[in-house]
């Protein structure tokens, strides 16, 4: 009996000593890097990144019963400064999804309250499950820039619509 618990003891030591090499899963909530074009000191129009970058849905910390969402970018390189963020909160329903809130801001890059477009929905109660998600672009001012757009993970709340 001793040499089996010895023998799981050691097995599963080694199981977890495996497990604690690998990379750990995050999600960053970020699309890979975007590009835009801008014309350099020399005259020559090269490739610049940055990042489109969101969170999840989620209930609102500051407005009672809401669900809210936020889209902004991160710069790489380049000479931009500024990004036009559009974030749509959307809801899953039997023809698809469907827009509940839009938000347009142009913002430095960032993130944080005054660098960031915000959707929100109002929820008409909290006893109905329903799926959420936010689909998040951020367009370059004055260059243009690869048409990707973020989708963020599917979240289930607790929101009538």
């Amino acid at each position: 009996m001793k040499i089996r618990i010895g023998g799981a003891s050691a097995v599963l030591a080694v199981l977890l000593a495996a497990a604690s090499t690998m990379p750990a899963h995050a999600d960053d909530h970020s699309k890979p890097a975007h590009s835009y074009q801008a014309i350099d000191a020399q005259g020559v129009q090269a490739p610049h990144g940055f990042l489109t970058k969101g969170d999840y849905a989620h209930f609102s910390h500051t407005v009672r019963n809401t669900v809210n969402a936020h889209g902004w970018w991160k710069k790489i390189d380049g000479p931009a400064t500024h990004a036009k963020i559009t974030i749509w909160l959307q809801v899953e329903t039997s023809h698809g999804w469907k827009t509940l809130d839009k938000g347009v801001k142009t913002v430095p890059p960032g993130g944080g309250s005054n660098k960031r477009a915000v959707a929100n929905w109002k929820c008409t109660n909290l006893i109905a499950k329903n799926h959420f998600r936010t689909v998040v672009d951020a367009d370059i001012v004055g260059y243009p820039d690869s048409p990707e757009k973020l989708v963020t993970k599917t979240q289930t709340l607790y929101c009538g619509i």
